[in-house]
């Protein structure tokens, strides 16, 4: 079986990208958020937004399988923060999830130069994933549980 592959994403994987995200948010987060924020959420990750990721200092990477693509993500750095990143769009394909493609997706996002450089990383979890952040080490923002605007909750992991 060929191994799976991380790597940086290229410029011209916007798209397919973008679409996964779409698939995940429809697929995935359904069960958790109403369709409508959904499609609005699905229409801010566009081609052109997942292409500025790395145009604004961001390191997005791919999870592939030969030419699948099989999960998404990205460290950024935090606005008005230096020494703090944020991991930002983690998707992965439906019929990968729970195989490990996350895990080791945010495994490469940790050992990245901008993640190590960083006090503090941040993720804004969704209802449907921030269990899966506290299996892989991160807390609640100052050990507090808190879902933001019903949708989301801050977590970190500090360096």
């Amino acid at each position: 079986m060929e191994a799976i592959c991380i790597r940086p994403m290229e410029p011209n994987q916007a798209e397919e990208v973008s679409a996964l995200i779409g698939q995940v948010l429809m697929e995935v987060n359904i069960r958790d958020y109403p369709r409508e924020a959904l499609e609005e959420f699905a229409d801010y990750y566009s081609p052109e937004r997942v292409a500025s990721i790395p145009e604004n200092g961001g390191h997005s990477y791919v999870a592939m399988l030969g030419e699948e693509l099989l999960a998404c993500g990205s460290v950024v750095p935090v606005e008005d923060h230096p020494d703090e990143a944020m991991i930002q769009a983690l998707f992965v394909r439906p019929d990968w999830e729970g195989k490990g493609v996350g895990r080791q997706l945010v495994q490469t996002l940790e050992a990245d130069p901008m993640f190590c450089a960083a006090r503090r990383v941040i993720v804004s979890a969704s209802l449907t994933s921030h269990e899966f952040y506290l299996k892989l080490g991160y807390r609640y923002e100052n050990n507090v549980k808190v879902c933001e605007d019903h949708d989301h909750y801050w977590m970190e992991k500090f360096n």
